[in-house]
């Protein structure tokens, strides 16, 4: 059976904050949490699996856990999905041929790109970044207009990435998205599990806005 990864809201995981903290963050707001996306390029293998482990002892599926980039340990580790970041030249008809039970989402930054990861049959897509964000100072933000856009563009799910926080969900709702993908709107929110509340109310928002 196919295991269908739940398009509300992702958490990535971030290198700006010990791991064992994120993991103690996560304990308190796990019950709002639908999706980790676990990245750290710079890890081993050997040391990803162990994040994974880690997380999956406070309380998450496997099938809650993406895992970028690598496709066949996400496989191997019996995970939701894999995200392929926008320069990989790996494709999701590739992954899904080798491992039908995985998902498979995509970064992408211009509507050529989500149109083209599209036609690959991907399962979801990361459009960004939205707005200004401290990680790109010097790569200008795409803007809502072009969210929407390609959110109207392609049938795949588009999550919103890039500098998203709590007083934005309302206006990212009404572009058409259909999730949203954060890192610091968590992880440098005074109390995290307030903030996970807010953002599990993304598809509540995104279904009124319709």
């Amino acid at each position: 059976m196919v295991r269908r990864l739940t398009v509300t809201w992702h958490l990535i995981t971030t290198n700006n904050c010990p791991f064992h903290i994120q993991v103690r963050q996560l304990r308190h707001a796990l019950k709002n949490i639908n999706i980790i996306h676990v990245r750290n390029k710079e890890a081993s293998l050997q040391r990803l699996k162990q994040q994974v482990d880690q997380l999956c002892k406070i309380g998450l599926r496997h099938d809650q856990i993406i895992l970028n980039e690598h496709a066949e340990a996400a496989a191997a580790w019996g995970l939701g999905g894999v995200h392929l970041p926008s320069n990989s030249p790996l494709t999701a008809k590739d992954i899904k041929r080798r491992a039908p039970g995985l998902q498979v989402g995509a970064s992408v930054h211009s509507l050529e790109e989500a149109k083209a990861r599209a036609e690959e049959e991907v399962d979801y897509l990361y459009y960004g970044h939205v707005y200004p964000s401290a990680s790109k100072p010097d790569d200008p933000a795409r803007g809502l207009e072009a969210l929407q856009s390609v959110a109207a563009s392609v049938r795949t799910p588009v999550l919103a990435i890039g500098g998203i926080t709590r007083s934005r969900l309302g206006e990212i709702s009404r572009t058409g998205a259909s999730g949203i993908a954060l890192i610091s709107g968590f992880w440098e929110a005074e109390k995290p599990e307030e903030e996970a509340v807010h953002f599990n109310c993304f598809g509540q928002m995104n279904y009124e806005a319709t």
